[in-house]
């Protein structure tokens, strides 16, 4: 896809189109219809870029320096610096968004961390096979 130059099109017609995108994402319904929308849409290496994004978002909300983030993901300065001035924008609106999807996931796996643990123990076999409980109170076990 070619680059648009931003100042060829009137700030009306650039409001417009905008508008319409949002309109659009606005009214997926699911997230199937997201993914679908945004692999249709976009190419792997632009989804793969704000992916990448995320991920340095993610990084320095969690405490990383530059150079870390740098080492890790194997993405210049000028990107993290632009992550880093893109969460504080907004009066940390970005940065509330993250936050709250990373305290999210952190909940999420978390929970799937004690469901593992509980699938091996004892009551964890005796849900999974609930005859063998049947058994263990008929017999008073």
């Amino acid at each position: 896809m070619s680059r648009v130059n931003v100042h060829s099109i009137s700030k009306e017609e650039r409001f417009q189109l905008v508008g319409e995108f949002f309109d659009i994402i606005a009214g997926l319904k699911g997230k199937q219809d997201i993914i679908d929308f945004f692999i249709g849409l976009l190419t792997s290496s632009e989804a793969l870029m704000l992916a990448r994004r995320i991920q340095i978002a993610k990084l320095i909300i969690e405490g990383g320096n530059y150079e870390e983030i740098r080492k890790e993901l194997n993405v210049g300065l000028q990107t993290i610096q632009s992550v880093h001035d893109w969460l504080h924008k907004r009066d940390g609106a970005y940065r509330k968004i993250m936050e709250k999807y990373l305290e999210k996931n952190k909940t999420k796996n978390e929970a799937e961390k004690r469901e593992a643990k509980e699938y091996y123990t004892y009551d964890g076999l005796l849900d999974r096979y609930p005859q063998h409980r049947f058994l263990k109170e008929l017999l008073g076990l």
